[in-house]
């Protein structure tokens, strides 16, 4: 008999890829059968009546809470099993969780979070609930097998792959970071180099922060023999990056998009994170960069360091490596959650 869990969707595509990463790593080791919800609130009003709930007690929270959200209970199974990511699900996910007397796990920031709404809190700070589990990196929908499968389906299709290629995911101003006029041309000069010397070709991806000043720049100065694709992320209805990172041999990628830089790490292909010389990240994503380059599952460079950086010598072999966190995770939410451990002894 499969556990029946019950994802919550709060509309964020990095909140739904975690929270299906997480199912797919819990799939891995029981048998799952999976109902998505996705969370609406009444009213938009109720948003400041949900903050006033998070200063009561904890009971008196979700007593408020249920009152905010729909929730067709006729259309759904009695889950065993909650999951979701980021605050606009968090609440909900305790209410349901309490109503059915079924294990939850949240997957975000510990701010506002009562340790006794859910079974097991993932997060990527330093540990304050007693249940909360610390990542370094967060549950992802790519895993190693994910992108081979994705290339095998793109071969199958007759999609060719003549030479080697390597991924630049072009971000710009947002996230904490700013680039100058001098970095964008640093840049492209620096692919071209690239390109060059080890005798590649590029999968160019745009992204919401590229400016279409410097998409412009980027047709016009990237030497053509160079390039393979320029494509935009997140402006039709495939999502690329999983034949992006089957295609490509590694992975540049600007740190102000953390979710893409999480997921092209949890790939499995050797990824590398672009700072720009001026930079406002805070302290926490400063740590967390640093914590992956300890672990070698990332190397980060300056933008001016792009021709010529030497890149870190990553953990090998990087796919055992990453199923080794995936089972460490899912040993950490069997110790919390009793529907977990209990499936789990069958298997």
């Amino acid at each position: 008999m499969p556990l029946n869990a019950l994802l919550l969707t709060d509309g964020i595509l990095s909140h739904s890829h975690q929270s299906r990463g997480l199912l797919r790593t819990i799939s891995s080791c029981v048998a799952l059968s999976i109902q998505d919800f996705s969370v609406q609130m009444h009213s938009n009003w109720m948003r400041g009546f949900l903050r006033k709930a998070l200063t009561m007690s904890s009971d008196e929270s979700l007593s408020w809470a249920a009152h905010c959200f729909n929730w067709p209970a006729c259309e759904y199974r009695k889950p065993d099993l909650i999951v979701s990511a980021g605050s606009e699900t968090m609440l909900v996910n305790a209410v349901l969780a309490k109503r059915y007397q079924c294990d939850n796990v949240f997957i975000g920031g510990q701010n506002g979070v009562r340790a006794e709404w859910f079974n097991a809190v993932l997060t990527l700070d330093a540990p304050i609930l007693a249940n909360a589990i610390s990542l370094i990196l967060p549950p992802s929908r790519l895993t190693p097998d994910v992108v081979n499968d994705g290339y095998a389906t793109y071969q199958a299709a007759g999609g060719s792959h003549k030479g080697g290629c390597w991924a630049m995911i072009v971000g710009g101003d947002g996230g904490g970071c700013h680039y100058t006029d001098a970095e964008w041309r640093i840049l492209i000069d620096g692919m071209n180099q690239l390109a060059k010397t080890h005798k590649i070709k590029w999968l160019v991806v745009t992204t919401r922060l590229t400016s279409s000043s410097v998409q412009e720049r980027l047709r016009q100065d990237l030497k053509p023999s160079y390039v393979e694709s320029i494509s935009a992320y997140g402006l039709g209805p495939d999502d690329p990056l999983p034949l992006l990172a089957a295609r490509a041999e590694r992975i540049y990628c600007g740190v102000e998009h953390l979710p893409i830089l999480f997921d092209s790490i949890a790939s499995g292909k050797p990824t590398l994170a672009l700072l720009p010389e001026l930079d406002r990240l805070n302290q926490r994503v400063h740590h967390l960069l640093k914590l992956l380059c300890q672990e070698r599952f990332l190397s980060v460079l300056k933008i001016e360091e792009l021709p010529f950086g030497r890149t870190a010598r990553l953990a090998l072999p990087l796919p055992e490596m990453l199923l080794r966190k995936n089972t460490q995770l899912f040993s950490q939410m069997c110790r919390l959650c009793p529907s977990l451990a209990d499936v789990s002894q069958r298997y």
